[in-house]
């Protein structure tokens, strides 16, 4: 996690992690967060990998975002105290940190350091939303499907195409083809 933060934890931030944080497993397939539900916590993938998504009208899922080990999920309810817009679910069995906001709350107001880096994680990730949108907008389905690849080169052989095609735009038929023609070049 010190490395995830770019910070050293000082001793107090490490008792309050001890003191509070727990491991938790879910199975592949759980639901951890539904869209509409307050989030109560964050959580720190030791193992696994889960996904975010939305459901549009006509009850199709579409794929948001990915988090796998060394990844924190479940953020938008520290930022906003809101209810989520997304539903997170494991698409491995996962094992991870979870701490409750109000704990992160008081590691954030004690270590201005952690504060910093949560910030910055915070900036980094609208960062890649709005890096997301402008290839969803301006490169071809082949091109998408290609930085999909660079941008996650663990993911691409763990998770079901169905998840990569709804992430990058496209059907899954039409994902095949691509990656038909990906590989044979």
């Amino acid at each position: 996690m010190e490395r995830k933060l770019q910070t050293t934890l000082t001793h107090h931030v490490e008792e309050i992690i001890n003191r509070e944080a727990q491991i938790v497993s879910f199975p592949i397939g759980h639901t951890v967060l539904w869209e509409g539900d307050t989030a109560s916590y964050l959580y720190y993938i030791i193992k696994g990998a889960v996904r975010g998504y939305y459901i549009d009208r006509k009850g199709n899922d579409m794929t948001k975002c990915f988090c796998t080990e060394n990844d924190f999920f479940s953020t938008e309810g520290f930022r906003t105290s809101a209810p989520a817009t997304f539903t997170i679910e494991c698409l491995e069995s996962c094992k991870c940190l979870q701490l409750n906001h109000k704990s992160l709350q008081c590691i954030v107001n004690s270590d201005k350091s952690i504060s910093d880096s949560i910030r910055c994680l915070f900036q980094a990730e609208v960062s890649k939303q709005e890096d997301r949108n402008k290839k969803l907008m301006l490169l071809n389905a082949e091109e998408r499907y290609l930085v999909f690849c660079n941008d996650y080169p663990h993911l691409h052989k763990r998770i079901a195409l169905k998840y990569i095609a709804s992430y990058i735009g496209v059907h899954a038929a039409s994902l095949s083809r691509i990656r038909k023609k990906v590989d044979k070049n």
